[in-house]
């Protein structure tokens, strides 16, 4: 079956979009030729804006400007007669976008209802529990190269890893940034994302973050830059406001897709919750240690060649998936700050070797 262009429904959060490119590469070596486009919402579309995997982002305002941007990208997905969709989002909007946009072929997984608008449907059952994400990804690239190049998936070792670059703009315009705040070319520089998008269970005490700033600085004269979403401020304010240096620069909120991807590619480190950008910085290939607590590593953790995770040991009640903690947060309160020093420690050494 000849397929000239495909369209990609990318998943809507930052994190998810970095675990979906070990598909999009694995799509553009099966389809070289082929036109991809990547329907992409504001906040991941900054991504893949420069990608060779892509020949094109649509953005996608749904959030934005309501049913508007719905019938909009309808009429703009008619006009652009897809041959296949890719929906790596699992939304039934997904779907009836692309039943409407008139794809040919609808791939993507049975879920919310939305089977009877796919033609070729994917199903999720025990044996992907506890299997990493990015697998799932690939399961739909998979499928369209069975149904479009009657190739069966053979799994590949090592595993794929998700992969970013921070190009010569994206650097500059971090530096720029740095150098509005004082910040010059001190080593090291580390990065701490101390919020996390819609989940207050996430997140590492402020306190513990403060007092690791505060130890970095003091023990290896580092440089702290806060970061995290404009709406993740007001936990990084809480943490540079119980600092008892005043090493610690706060920019979140105030950091462009390319600002911070050019930041995170020149840190040495990032100290994270599990959020979106220790997905980037890990893809980059900057050291960065995630501290997990109510959600699965094995399904979503942060995989890079320099990535690691730090987790309390025998929380009955962790990756419990909650947003809130009902109880007494413990699967993140007894995460020591000395313990996440010595990590960062190891993964600073590792990356002057």
């Amino acid at each position: 079956m000849t397929i000239e262009r495909i369209l990609i429904r990318g998943t809507n959060w930052l994190g998810d979009a970095v675990m979906t490119t070990p598909a999009m590469q694995r799509l553009r070596e099966s389809f070289p030729d082929a036109h991809i486009a990547l329907l992409a919402t504001p906040l991941t579309a900054g991504l893949f804006q420069e990608s060779p995997l892509i020949n094109q982002v649509i953005p996608y305002r749904r959030r934005e400007d309501g049913l508007k941007a719905f019938f909009d990208t309808v009429r703009q997905l008619r006009q652009r007669q897809f041959d296949a969709a890719l929906l790596f989002q699992n939304a039934f909007e997904a779907a009836l976008l692309a039943r409407l946009g008139n794809a040919d072929l609808r791939i993507g997984f049975a879920e919310q209802g939305r089977g009877i608008l796919l033609t070729h449907r994917l199903h999720r059952g025990e044996q992907h529990r506890n299997r990493h994400q990015v697998e799932d990804y690939l399961d739909i690239v998979a499928e369209c190269e069975r149904v479009c190049l009657g190739k069966e998936f053979k799994p590949t070792t090592p595993k794929p890893l998700p992969s970013l670059f921070a190009n010569a703009t994206q650097r500059q315009v971090a530096r720029e940034k740095l150098q509005q705040f004082g910040i010059a070319d001190r080593q090291p520089l580390i990065a701490l994302n101390t919020g996390a998008t819609n989940s207050r269970a996430k997140c590492w005490p402020a306190d513990r973050f403060a007092e690791l700033s505060d130890r970095l600085n003091e023990e290896l004269n580092a440089q702290i830059v806060l970061i995290g979403g404009a709406a993740e401020a007001e936990y990084a304010e809480a943490v540079a406001s119980q600092t008892k240096r005043t090493s610690a620069i706060n920019l979140a909120g105030q950091t462009s897709m390319n600002e911070l991807i050019g930041l995170l590619a020149q840190c040495d480190l990032l100290v994270s919750n599990d959020t979106g950008p220790a997905h980037v910085a890990a893809a980059l290939g900057t050291p960065t240690l995630t501290l997990f607590g109510p959600t699965n590593e094995f399904e979503t953790s942060p995989t890079g060649r320099r990535a690691e995770l730090i987790r309390a040991d025998n929380i009955e009640c962790a990756r419990c998936m909650r947003r809130d903690c009902p109880i007494d947060h413990r699967c993140m309160t007894r995460i020591a700050a000395n313990d996440v020093l010595a990590r960062a420690r190891k993964l600073l050494q590792t990356q002057a070797v």
